[in-house]
C-alpha cells in the first residue's frame, strides 16, 4: 500500500515540489474524471464519445442535457476536486489551507460585487478589441486553430445557456455560475497563487502569473484580455484580503449576470448589444474602470482594518 505520509504536509516542501505535485494531481484527477464523465454520459444519454455534434441546427433536449452534464462533471474533475486534493496534501486540512471557515466582511463582500459591476464596461470593450486579433500570415495555421476553438466555445455556450423554464435556469446557475466560480477560485487563487507567492517571493508576480494561466487555460484566445483583467481583480482580492470567498463571490456574480440576462433577453441579443456598445466609443469604460480599481484598493483598506 502506497504511503503518502511523506507528502503531508506538502506546504512544508519547497514551492517547486508543491507545484509539481499539484500539477500531477490536477492532471491525474482530470484524466480519471474525464474518462468517468464520458462513460457515464454514454450510459445515461446513449451518446457515444465523439458522436455528439455541436453544430446541430436545433439540438434536442437529450443533446442539450448531455452537454450540460459534461460541462458540470468536467468542471468538477478539472478544478474543484483537484483543488480540494491539493489542499489536503498541503496541510491535511482542506478547510484550514483554503481558509473556508473565514467569513468575508459585509463591506468587503459588497465591494467585490461592485467591482464586477464597474469592470463590465472595460471587459466588454476589451472583448470587442480582442476579437479583432489578426496574426501574421506565417501563423495562419495557429489563427485558424484559435478561430475554430473560439467558434466551438461560443457554440457550446449558446447550447449551455439554453433555458426554457425557471427550473432549467436554476440548473444553469448551478453549472455555469456556481460550480465554475468555486472550483476555479479554489484552484487558481486558493492553490496556485499561494504556491507562486512563495515561489516567486512576490505577491504581485504571483497574481499576474495566476491571472495569465487562468485566462490561457480557457483556450478562448479572442477573450484572453478581459479574462486576464478579471484574473488580476480576483487575484488582488485574495492577495489583500486573504479570504478566498471574496474572489469566489466576484467570480460568481460575473458568471451569473450573463446567465440571467440570457434567460430574459437571449444569448445572441446580449452579444450583439455588447458588441454594438463596445465598438461605439472606448472612452465609455474609462471612468467605470477607474472606479473598479478604487474598489480594489478599498477592499485592501477594509481588509487591513479588519485584521
Amino acid at each position: 500500500m502506497t504511503d503518502y505520509s511523506e507528502l503531508i504536509p506538502l506546504s512544508e516542501k519547497k514551492p517547486f515540489i508543491q507545484f509539481l505535485v499539484s500539477m500531477f494531481l490536477m492532471l491525474l484527477i482530470s484524466l480519471i474524471g474525464l474518462l468517468i464523465t464520458i462513460l457515464t454520459a454514454w450510459l445515461i444519454f446513449g451518446i457515444a464519445p465523439g458522436e455528439a455534434d455541436l453544430w446541430q441546427p436545433a439540438p434536442t433536449n437529450r443533446y442539450i442535457y448531455y452537454f450540460k452534464y459534461l460541462q458540470t462533471f468536467q468542471h468538477l474533475s478539472m478544478f474543484l476536486i483537484p483543488a480540494l486534493a491539493v489542499a489536503f496534501f498541503m496541510r491535511g486540512d482542506i478547510f484550514s489551507y483554503l481558509g473556508l471557515n473565514k467569513k468575508p466582511g459585509m463591506i468587503s463582500a459588497l465591494l467585490s460585487v461592485l467591482f464586477i459591476v464597474f469592470i463590465i464596461p472595460l471587459n466588454s470593450y476589451l472583448s470587442w478589441l480582442n476579437s479583432g486579433l489578426d496574426l501574421p500570415h506565417w501563423l495562419g495555421w495557429l489563427e485558424s486553430w484559435m478561430v475554430d476553438k473560439e467558434l466551438e466555445s461560443e457554440r457550446l455556450t449558446q447550447i449551455l445557456m439554453n433555458a426554457s423554464n425557471m427550473g432549467i435556469l436554476f440548473i444553469n446557475i448551478l453549472i455555469i455560475a456556481i460550480i465554475p466560480a468555486v472550483g476555479e477560485e479554489f484552484l487558481y487563487r486558493g492553490v496556485l497563487q499561494n504556491i507562486f507567492t512563495r515561489w516567486l517571493r512576490s505577491g504581485n508576480m504571483a497574481v499576474i502569473l495566476t491571472a495569465f494561466l487562468f485566462s490561457a487555460a480557457h483556450l478562448q484566445f479572442y477573450g484572453f484580455l478581459p479574462r486576464f483583467i478579471l484574473g488580476l481583480g480576483f487575484g488582488y482580492m485574495y492577495l489583500w484580503s486573504k479570504n478566498i470567498w471574496l474572489p469566489v463571490l466576484a467570480h460568481l456574480v460575473n458568471n451569473l449576470v450573463p446567465v440571467i440576462l440570457s434567460y430574459f433577453m437571449g444569448w445572441d441579443n446580449i452579444n450583439n448589444t455588447i458588441d454594438e456598445i463596445s465598438a461605439r466609443d472606448g472612452l465609455f469604460m474609462v471612468i467605470p474602470a477607474f472606479i473598479a480599481v478604487l474598489i480594489l484598493f478599498n477592499i485592501r483598506k477594509e481588509s487591513q482594518a479588519s485584521n
